[in-house]
């Protein structure tokens, strides 16, 4: 096989002065020819200088630009220095910087100050300006040392020179276009995230030879905070997604921190609302422990509008759930946007199996054609329940007391397409996927009567069919288990009579989430009796202004005239009240 050889299109040296028509020609990529004989000055070796700063710089916008490793900077008010460690960085012109040691700045030494910008109206920088500050790590080349120009004609003198170009870097502020408003910090760091994140323009700022570390706040010419987070951003070259979300979470985790700590030094209790303090979430963050309360099914720190549940997870399987959230967009609380949130409880392998058993709940196949992924979440309301509810307090107070402060997590989940609580069915694990409906013969599913709209097929099913699939009488009955052949026989007479009512099955099951446990060896027979006298609707809004007590819901249900409840039922009321005020 014979080589290939390269054939240039044309002689670029016959092409002489039109050179620059065939090839992209840079003067800053040129290099000197060395070859003996041939005298050399100090322009042909600073073409050489220049040239490999170039191929250098090129490398680096290649990698992309932003903090390597290291350079973390902090400020202490208490002392006025500002300390950047150890690190490297690469700057949107491809320079490397690197420093060895780290930087301590004294920023109450004006006289330093003013005297390291002399060349820059050194004056001006006697007092700071009341602003936000980016602050900078730049690059920079420093003269050093002295060498001796010999003549170079009969005519010259002797004279001298810098003799060597040292690179270093060099610490600074660069004042930001973004005013400095009159609002407490933390507040205004969090409106600085909403506004430099994702923002291209938000890099004009800083210079193309300069990296950014934070940003320092300035008042009545003193540092007030400085934010470490903003404005900083790990090595790369473009946005990939999830990028966002990564850089969100970290400016979040680090202004969590300083919202506690804040709390903490004001003597006040971490039970809050994210609206307090952030404009944006993360779709995976922490959240204060005091702000849940699983014990009664309570949460404060997510908006109204938020689906919000708490489930229990194996601490090795926290971190594959939290990448899996990462992907999805961040929660704009500004917006009335809906977002289903599940609050993670890491437990170990060994706690997880002791109270996973206690917090599931089994289904029934036959009127659950699709089983729930996530038997054990409990769902949280944003407002104190009235009446107590299911919520396995025992087994939710024992995690409680062992969960670590700093532990809780939440994580964004998928809005699922309907609500069938389940987010994908997995087909690929040996499992048959369920049965399709039974038909009666005529082409209809669950006893349709419209038999020629959909073909025949029976597939498409109106939403009541949908919710009494999954929320049933058999259903409730498991939840709240009939104690006497009365309740039973009740709970019979409402599936024979109200089966296939949604509205029914709805109120009822809104009822028995207000309605004491203790009450429950009467329950059955008296929504049986408030279903006959149509009452349910009315019983269901008035449980609602009960005010909490161990008698006062009994007692309610005796006054109300329109249950229409029968002499014995009254009786047997009357009696358990007495029972229990005892």
């Amino acid at each position: 096989m014979s080589d290939i050889i390269f054939q240039p299109l044309g002689d670029p040296l016959a092409a002489g002065e039109r050179l620059e028509n065939i090839a992209d020609i840079d003067p800053r990529m040129t290099r000197t020819h060395y070859f003996d004989g041939r005298l050399l000055t100090a322009e042909d070796l600073e073409r050489d200088q220049i040239y490999l700063d170039q191929r250098l710089r090129e490398v680096g916008k290649v990698l992309g630009h932003g903090i390597l490793r290291g350079l973390n900077a902090s400020y202490d008010r208490f002392t006025g220095l500002l300390t950047v460690d150890a690190g490297q960085a690469v700057t949107p012109a491809g320079r490397v910087l690197h420093l060895g040691s780290s930087l301590i700045v004294d920023m109450g030494d004006r006289a330093l100050i003013s005297q390291l910008n002399s060349g820059k109206n050194g004056k001006e920088y006697r007092r700071f300006n009341r602003a936000l500050f980016a602050v900078v790590l730049k690059y920079v080349e420093v003269a050093t040392d002295v060498a001796e120009v010999f003549p170079t004609d009969l005519s010259s003198k002797r004279g001298a020179d810098y003799a060597l170009v040292t690179e270093s870097v060099q610490l600074g502020l660069v004042q930001l276009p973004t005013a400095l408003p009159q609002q407490d910090p933390l507040n205004i760091r969090s409106g600085l995230i909403r506004e430099y994140l994702g923002n291209s323009d938000a890099g004009a700022y800083i210079p193309e030879d300069s990296i950014a570390l934070g940003v320092l706040a300035i008042q009545n010419d003193t540092p007030q905070w400085f934010d470490n987070e903003l404005l900083r951003q790990p090595l790369r070259s473009e946005l990939s997604p999830g990028d966002i979300q990564k850089e969100l979470s970290r400016q979040y985790e680090a202004l969590m921190s300083d919202v506690l700590a804040a709390r903490s030094a004001g003597s006040l209790n971490n039970n809050f609302a994210a609206r307090d303090y952030f404009d944006l979430l993360p779709p995976v963050g922490s959240l204060p422990k005091d702000a849940i309360d699983p014990v009664n099914g309570y949460q404060r720190y997510f908006p109204e509008h938020f689906d919000i549940h708490i489930a229990p997870i194996r601490e090795a399987e926290l971190a594959l759930i939290k990448a899996e959230s990462m992907s999805l967009p961040n929660i704009d609380l500004a917006r009335m946007d809906d977002a289903d949130i599940v609050v993670l409880v890491p437990l170990s392998n060994q706690a997880y199996g002791h109270y996973a058993k206690q917090l599931e709940r089994d289904y029934n196949a036959s009127t659950r054609k699709l089983p729930q992924l996530d038997l054990l979440r409990l769902k949280l309301y944003p407002t104190h329940p009235v009446h107590q509810i299911d919520t396995d307090a025992t087994t939710w107070q024992a995690i409680w007391d062992q969960l670590d402060t700093e532990s809780l997590v939440y994580v964004r989940r998928p809005v699922r397409a309907a609500e069938t609580s389940v987010s994908g069915i997995v087909l690929a694990l040996g499992t048959n996927p369920p049965p399709p409906p039974p038909t009666d013969g005529g082409g209809n599913n669950n006893g349709g009567s419209d038999g020629g709209a959909n073909g025949g097929g029976g597939i498409i099913e109106d939403e009541d069919t949908v919710f009494l699939r999954f929320l049933n009488f058999k259903l409730l009955a498991k939840m709240r288990v009939p104690e006497s052949n009365e309740s039973i026989e009740a709970i019979e007479r409402l599936t024979d009579n109200f089966e296939k009512d949604a509205r029914v099955v709805r109120l009822i099951n809104n009822i028995l989430l207000r309605i004491e446990r203790h009450y429950d060896p009467l329950v059955w027979q008296t929504l049986y009796a408030a279903a006959n006298s149509e009452a349910l609707e009315e019983l269901n809004e008035k449980l609602m202004e009960v005010k909490p007590g161990v008698t006062e819901t009994g007692k309610f249900i005796l006054q109300m005239d329109s249950l229409n409840l029968p002499d014995k039922l009254k009786e047997q009321w009357e009696s358990m009240i007495k029972e229990l005020e005892r």
